[in-house]
This record gives structure tokens, sequence and C-alpha cells, in this order.
């Protein structure tokens, strides 16, 4: 568990990651030349220290020197430091340039007179490159090699090494030297923001090592986001700063009234509030709920309150109180492209003119497909020209119909509710490439899906409808209290 280290200064080394094909050559250069290697180092750091000098005594410096010449060796780091030496103790910083960076780190190990003979932790920052393992990183770093896959056994049922990615950054830790040793004691990695796995050194477990994952504690923010529609309502809330996880759910609570691919007009506007998570150092980790929404399409305005009814259950409700949900959607499919239209075509593969009885969205193969409402599947398999075929009824007048599917993930007589995933998107059966076929059947009968309009599947009375009405205008105030703040505000909170 101990790696060679000569560095008795107390400074804290933390390399990172150098481009591959660089290590070796600078290993190389610095193993050839050690008695120059040395006398340069000592130089700079006669340079480099006038703070030493003048706290040690004026022959500070040469005793730099003296300790060069007798053939301290200088340590190699597992990746070569790209423009960071760290003392962990004063918590300084050393910004380098890449011309002086081998000579100021090579500095930095020499040792210094009137430091303490105690020497604080090391510990070594490594970036995963692409085609790095875990194990392999820990073993550049000097750790031995039983110890590292120990180190990594004891990730089982906390994370799996396999998902980390290139970027990543590996803090691998050792304790203080002894006799020219280092003790491995364990490394941490934030896989993702706000989220520290940690493993130790721990005589108790199997491996020797303990693991943790351990959620630094958020902070609770309300931003705001809203302006005209030029191009698409993607591009212009991308381009405000809305986040892809708000968009989609924005997208979706507005598609039972919108038609985002034939509606949208030149100039419409769009407004969104909803939650943000984010560490005590303002890194975002995830989105919160939206807590209101709206669009002005073509003059009106379509707008959205989140609100939870009596029966525990959170839904959208427009000013009046009107559930925004309606028993079918128009669109169960997210981010597709409407390919084909319902009505009299001529026919792609057939090549005469025939009814089509649906609409087709265009979407990558393996795109979810949703239950367009609550109710009980009553085919699921292959039917002809359809291809993989799901067919659902509602209630007594309406059922819909997913043709194409590449995979069914429903089985029949089960019950689905609006919006779980029932299959994927393909292209079995008549079909000339990925896209969901979609049919609504109205009393027997195929109808446009499009052309439907449904009535509120919830709406709000009484006592309820005044409880939702005094939580739309507090809403409505923390809204309007945004303004002017460049539309990403926040409000104290935590989680």
């Amino acid at each position: 568990m101990s790696s060679p280290l000569s560095d008795r200064t107390g400074t804290r080394i933390t390399p990172l990651t150098p481009p591959t094909h660089r290590r070796r050559a600078w290993a190389t250069r610095a193993a050839r030349r050690p008695v120059l290697a040395g006398l340069a180092v000592a130089a700079i750091a006669a340079l480099a220290m006038p703070h030493a000098a003048s706290a040690s005594g004026p022959h500070a410096a040469d005793i730099a020197v003296v300790a060069a010449l007798q053939g301290a060796p200088v340590p190699l780091p597992a990746r070569k430091p790209d423009l960071t030496a760290n003392t962990e103790q004063a918590g300084d910083v050393i910004d380098v340039s890449a011309a002086e960076r081998e000579t100021v780190e090579m500095a930095a190990l020499v040792p210094q007179a009137g430091r303490p003979n105690d020497t604080p932790p090391v510990s070594v920052a490594a970036r995963i490159d692409r085609g790095d393992t875990l194990i392999g990183l820990l073993i550049e770093a000097g750790v031995d090699r039983i110890e590292a896959h120990k180190a990594v056994k004891a990730l089982d049922g906390v994370f799996d090494p396999r998902h980390m990615r290139p970027g990543h950054v590996v803090n691998i830790h050792f304790d203080e030297p002894d006799d020219d040793t280092l003790t491995f004691k364990g490394f941490d990695f934030e896989p993702t923001a706000g989220t520290c796995v940690l493993v130790q050194a721990d005589p108790d477990t199997e491996t020797g090592y303990g693991a943790e994952e351990k959620q630094a504690p958020l902070s609770r923010e309300v931003v705001r986001f809203g302006g005209p529609i030029t191009l698409s309502l993607y591009q212009a809330a991308i381009d405000a700063g809305v986040s892809d996880q708000a968009l989609a759910e924005m997208i979706r609570i507005l598609s039972y009234d919108i038609d985002f691919q034939r509606d949208i007009q030149k100039d419409d506007t769009f407004e969104v509030m909803y939650e943000r998570f984010v560490t005590e150092d303002g890194r975002h980790v995830r989105d919160g709920k939206v807590m209101f929404t709206a669009l002005t399409n073509g003059g009106e305005r379509i707008s959205a309150y989140a609100f939870e009814t009596e029966d525990g259950r959170e839904d959208y409700f427009n000013e009046a109180g009107q559930g925004i949900r309606k028993p079918l959607m128009r669109t169960p499919i997210d981010g597709a492209r409407l390919s084909s239209s319902f009505g009299m075509r001529r026919h792609p593969i057939l090549g005469y003119s025939r009814m089509h009885t649906g609409v087709d969205f265009a979407a990558p193969t393996g795109t979810p497909i949703y239950a367009a409402g609550d109710g009980v599947v009553n085919f699921a398999g292959r039917k002809g020209g359809y291809g993989n075929y799901i067919r659902i009824r509602h209630n007594g007048e309406f059922a819909t119909a997913y043709g194409h599917l590449s995979r069914i993930q429903v089985r029949n007589g089960q019950r689905v509710e609006q919006g779980d995933v029932i299959g994927r998107v393909g292209t079995t059966g008549m079909s000339t490439g990925p896209h969901l076929h979609y049919e609504i059947i109205r009393n027997g009968e195929k109808v446009n899906p499009m052309g439907v309009r449904f009535q509120p599947a919830i709406e709000l009375a009484g006592a309820e409808l005044q409880r939702f009405q005094a939580e739309r205008r507090a809403i409505d105030g923390l809204y309007a209290s945004l303004r002017g703040q460049t539309e990403i505000a926040s409000t104290a909170g935590g989680e």
C-alpha cells in the first residue's frame, strides 16, 4: 500500500492528465539528466523562495542547492501536472505557463529550509482519458496493483466504474510520507455534479476498503425565462437559457392544446418558471417542477399552473381552474416531426392514392411511445401492414392505435395510464422508414387526431377552486417579482 516519494516540503502535488504521447518523453527526459535537473531545480528554487530565505536565514536557498546536489530524487507524478501545484495547508495556487511547467513542478519538490518536519497528506488529481480504466489510473499514480484492485472492488453496489467517462477527475489520496514512502488511503470522484463517491481504507471490510456515495447539500432556486419565438419554440427557449429538461416538460404540458408542428407562428411568445437545484458553489444538479408556463399563440394566451389536488395528485390548470390535461394526447411521442397528415394521399409504397387513417410522426428507431390516455390494451402484436401494433380502449367512445413499432412493451389486457411507455418507434410492416403511425378511433370510426378537441379531464370547484386561485395569485406574484432581474433570479431555499 506504499509508493516512493521524496517530497519532504509539505507541498501537496496535484497533477492532472497530460496528453498520453507527452508522458513518456517527459519522464525519460527527467531520468536522463538527474544532476542537471537537480541543479536547474535548485537554481529556480533559489530564485523562487525569497520568503523562505527571509524566514530561515540568508542561506536557505543554498541549503536547497545542497539538497539537490546530494541526489535527492524527484518523483514523477502519475500524470504530468497540468497548470497547478496546490499547497493544502495554505490553499495557495501557482499558475504557470506551459514553457515553465516542468521546472516549476520540479522546483516545488525540492526540500525547502524553514518547512516543518510534519508533512500533510498528499492528493493526486488524475483525469480520465478515453480508453483509461479506474484501476489503471490508480496504478499509474503509484498505487500497488493488488491494492488498486481491492479499492475498486469496494465500489460494488455503490458505483459501476464502467460508467466513468473521459473528463472525470479522480482524487487519489496518500497518507503522510514515512521513510520516503506514501501509504495509499483511497480516492474520490464526482460522477455527476453534487454526487461524490468516496473510497477509504477500512480494515474492518473484506477488501480492506469501504465505499460510500455522498450527496452535496442543495439549494433551491426559482428561475424565470421568456421571450418571442422567431424560428421555433425549441430554439427560442434554448437561446433564452431554458434547460432541456424544463423545455421537454413545458412542451408536454402545453401539447394538449398546441400542435407544435403547425400552430406556432412567428412572434408568438413563451413564458416559464421552474425550480432548479444547485450545489453550494452554484453548480446545476437538476431541475424541479415547472411551476408555471404560458404560450401566447396567435394572440391567444394559454397558461398552466402546477397545483396539487385534494387526492394528492399534482396536475396543471388554466387560470379558470380547468385541467390542462385532456383525456387523450394528440401527440403521444416527444420531439417527433409530423411527416404525414390524416386524409387522402399517394401511398409511398403502393403507388396509388388511398385514405391515410391516422398521422405519422417521424422519429429515430427506439424513441419512446406513450399511452395517449388511461385505458386497457386490447391488442398487442403483429397486424398486417401495421407491423407491430398496439390498440388501447380508453372508454366506450374512444380508442387509440399505434403502428410500425420496433418493440411492444405491453400485453393484451394490461391497464395503462396516460404517459406510460407502451413501445418504441420502428419501421415494421409496410413502412419506408422509422415512424409512429397514430390513430384515434371514435365510436368505431377513425378520425383526425389533430382535429379532435377534448374537454378537460378535471375541473376544480368549491373550496378546492378557491385554494387553487390563492396559489395561482402567489405564483403570479413570484413571477412578476423576478421581472427585470435578468429573467434568472432565485429565492432562498434548500433541500
